[in-house]
C-alpha cells in the first residue's frame, strides 16, 4: 500500500452506552442524560430517539412524555465519561500507533501498512477489541482519506447491514454512497457553506467531489480548506493524523450553580473548587501558570439585572501551580467582583500564559517562587486523590457542605474513578 489508509472510531450514543457498562439493567430502556443542573438533555439512547426525545429539549417540558415512555434520566457523569473516554483511547493505541482523539467519543487511526490487504478483518478486530475490554460498542469507518472515513463511520452506525464496520477503500460503491450524502454531512461543511455551494448546483458529496477539476475554481469560492475537503472526497488524503500530546495553552474550569448565589463565603468555596481542578491539571502536564482568570456571571435570561458577566485577570508575580498561592489570588479577584446584590449562577476559572515548569527563572527577591518544596507537596497531594479517589485530600477553602453545587439529582456512581463508588456484585 503506498497511500495512508484512515479510520474513525466513534462510540455508539457514547454517555448512554457508558450507563450501562456498569447498569445492565438499563440494555434495551430509554436513556436521556441531562445537561449540568439537569436543565436539558444533551444526550439519548437510540430507544429515547425513537420515543420523542428531542436533543436539547429543556427537562421540565417533556416531563409527560418521561412518565408516559418511561424514560430513564441521568445526570450527565463527566468523571465516568471521560475516564471511560480514556480507556478507549489507550485500547486503540494498543492496536495501532498512530491514534488522534478528535473528540470525547472519537478518534482516528491510521492503519499500519502491514495489514493493508485485510482492512475488513482489522476493523472489526477493532470493534470487537474495544466491545471487550471497555464495554462500549462502536462504529468503525475505513477510508483513503479522513473525510471518507467519516461518512464511512455515519453510513456503519445507521444501516444495520454494515454490522458497525464500513470499508470505503476501493469499494465499488462509493460514488452512490456520496451521491446519498448531504452536503451538511461532509465533514467541514457547514450550513452557510452548502448554500452557497446549492446556488452553484452542487447538492450532494459526488457533485462536489467532481469539481477536481475545477481547483482553482474551489480555491477562488470555498479557500484552501474547501479545495482540500474536494481533494479529500477524491481519495487524497490533505489531512494527517495530527499529534495531540502537546500541553495545553489554557485550562478553564467552570460550573453552574444549584442555584442563585449571593453569599459570598460561597462563591469564594466555589472558586477555591474551580481553582483546585485547574491547578492538578496543570500540574499533570508538568507545567505553571502567569495569569489567572476569574469570572462570574448571574442569570443572563434573568430580568433581576440586565448586566451579567463580571471578569478579572490576575497577573501572578511568579508562574506557579500551587494550589494554596492560586487560592489566594482567586480570592484576592473575587474581593473585587463580589456584588452583595446579584445573584450569581456561574463562575468560571482560567489559567494562561502556561510554561513547562522547567523553563521558569526563580527570583531571588521573590517571596512568591513556585518552590521544590511547594512542588513535592503538591506532588504529594496529586498522588493521594490518584490511588483513593479525586476530593480525597483538598483545601479547606473548597468548603464542605457546597450547598452552591450544581444539582445532579439522577447522578450514577463515579465506578471507575473512586474507590467507595466501585460496582458491586452479588453471588449467590
Amino acid at each position: 500500500m503506498s497511500k495512508s489508509v484512515y479510520a474513525l472510531i466513534d462510540c455508539n450514543n457514547f454517555y448512554a452506552s457508558c450507563e450501562r457498562v456498569f447498569d445492565p439493567q438499563l440494555r434495551g430502556k430509554p436513556i436521556a442524560i441531562l445537561s449540568n443542573n439537569d436543565g436539558c438533555i444533551i444526550a439519548r439512547s437510540d430507544e429515547a430517539k425513537r420515543a420523542g426525545v428531542e436533543m436539547g429539549a429543556p427537562e421540565f417540558k417533556i416531563r409527560d412524555l418521561i412518565k408516559e415512555k418511561d424514560i430513564v434520566l441521568k445526570s450527565s457523569n463527566y468523571a465516568l465519561y471521560g475516564d471511560m473516554s480514556r480507556r478507549v483511547m489507550e485500547t486503540l493505541r494498543h492496536l495501532t500507533p498512530k491514534v488522534e482523539p478528535y473528540s470525547i467519543d472519537e478518534a482516528f487511526i491510521e492503519f499500519p501498512k502491514l495489514i493493508a490487504k485485510d482492512l475488513d478483518r482489522f476493523g472489526k478486530e477493532i470493534k470487537t477489541t474495544v466491545k471487550q475490554w471497555t464495554g462500549l460498542p462502536v462504529s468503525v469507518g475505513i477510508a483513503p482519506s479522513k473525510t471518507l472515513a467519516k461518512i464511512a463511520n455515519e453510513t456503519a452506525k445507521s444501516n444495520p447491514q454494515h454490522k458497525g464496520v464500513l470499508n470505503l477503500v476501493d469499494n465499488s460503491q462509493l460514488d452512490n454512497l456520496l451521491k446519498e450524502t448531504k452536503l451538511t454531512d461532509i465533514w467541514g461543511i457547514g450550513a452557510g457553506l452548502s448554500q452557497r455551494l446549492f446556488k452553484e448546483g452542487i447538492q450532494n458529496a459526488f457533485q462536489l467531489k467532481q469539481q477536481v477539476s475545477r481547483k482553482e475554481w474551489v480555491r477562488n469560492k470555498l479557500s484552501v480548506k474547501g479545495l482540500r475537503t474536494v481533494m479529500e472526497l477524491n481519495g487524497e488524503p490533505c489531512l494527517d493524523i495530527e499529534h495531540v500530546g502537546d500541553a495545553r495553552k489554557g485550562i478553564m474550569t467552570s460550573r453552574s450553580f444549584g442555584k442563585a448565589v449571593t453569599d459570598k463565603k460561597d462563591l469564594s468555596e466555589a472558586i477555591a473548587q474551580f481553582i483546585s481542578i485547574a491547578a492538578e491539571k496543570l500540574r499533570a502536564q508538568h507545567s505553571v501558570a502567569s495569569l489567572l482568570h476569574i469570572t462570574l456571571r448571574t442569570n443572563k435570561y434573568s430580568n433581576y439585572k440586565s448586566k451579567y458577566k463580571y471578569g478579572i485577570e490576575f497577573p501572578l508575580q511568579m508562574p506557579t501551580a500551587n494550589t494554596s498561592h492560586l487560592i489566594k489570588c482567586g480570592h484576592a479577584c473575587l474581593d473585587k467582583l463580589y456584588q452583595r446584590d446579584l445573584r450569581y449562577k456561574k463562575a468560571a476559572v482560567m489559567l494562561t500564559g502556561i510554561l513547562p515548569e522547567s523553563e521558569v527563572q526563580q527570583d531571588l527577591f521573590s517571596k512568591n517562587n513556585y518552590t521544590a518544596s511547594e512542588h513535592n507537596l503538591m506532588q504529594k497531594v496529586d498522588d493521594i486523590n490518584t490511588k483513593y479517589g479525586s476530593g480525597t485530600t483538598h483545601f479547606a477553602s473548597t468548603g464542605i457542605e457546597k450547598s452552591w453545587q450544581m444539582k445532579q439529582e439522577h447522578l450514577s456512581a463515579k465506578y471507575t474513578t473512586q474507590w467507595d463508588e466501585l460496582a458491586e456484585i452479588q453471588v449467590d
